[in-house]
């Protein structure tokens, strides 16, 4: 399920999983997950003096979040997420996205402090369980998936075409039982949904970028100034 609420983009699990991310909350092997939640902050908000885990801590407390959870940060409109459900052979991948790319790098371009922020942040949920082996797979195939996308997108940076954000973040969680999966590289049906769930569902989410940001140009330029 998912649920959108002011500055705040919930989904909620039916049974406790197991996180393996990056997330400025509950980041690394995070067991017994009961939700992973997206907060939007306005590109003001993280200055170069807050500091974003604390920002991000701060907002649960107002928010009286008690669960335990995994949270993601973004400056992108919550309801332009997208969600690509694949299911096979009684195997199901979900992939939820949202995509902002204000701040799209190139990989291995040098460092440097972007003026606006955007980030590709995705969440994949496998209706099996795996362990912290085939779970590193799978990010794996998530990067390799949305790497694909942003590169058919054709989005420009200062080097060339760009590969992602300097911002991106994965989460992939899979059910808190014993896991009997060995492996999820693309030879396997479970690779095989989750790159492909990834790939759809990271295009969508460009392509819904693309159509808010084009919003944004024509709102403004509708009624130019009188010179």
């Amino acid at each position: 399920m998912i649920y959108i609420k002011d500055s705040w983009l919930e989904v909620n699990f039916e049974e406790p999983h197991n996180v393996l991310s990056w997330a400025l909350i509950g980041g690394g092997w995070k067991e017994q997950v009961d939700c992973v939640l997206w907060h939007r902050v306005k590109d003001e908000d993280l200055t170069l003096e807050v500091d974003p885990i604390d920002y991000f801590y701060k907002s649960l407390l107002y928010k009286k979040e008690s669960r335990n959870g995994v949270g993601f940060l973004t400056s992108v409109s919550l309801e332009n997420y997208s969600e690509v459900i694949l299911e096979k052979q009684n195997l199901k991948i979900r992939s939820v996205v949202t995509v902002g790319l204000g701040n799209s790098v190139r990989i291995g371009d040098p460092p440097f402090q972007s003026n606006s922020y955007g980030t590709i942040n995705i969440l994949v949920q496998c209706s099996i369980p795996f362990d912290l082996n085939t779970s590193l797979e799978a990010v794996s195939l998530i990067t390799e998936a949305r790497t694909l996308a942003v590169l058919e997108a054709k989005i420009r940076c200062k080097t060339g075409l760009a590969t992602g954000t300097g911002t991106d973040c994965i989460a992939f969680a899979s059910p808190s039982c014993i896991s009997t999966k060995r492996y999820t590289g693309k030879h396997t049906l479970s690779g095989h949904l989750i790159g492909k769930a990834v790939y759809q569902s990271v295009s969508q989410g460009i392509s819904n970028w693309k159509k808010s940001k084009f919003k944004v140009k024509t709102k403004r330029c509708k009624y130019p100034l009188s010179l």
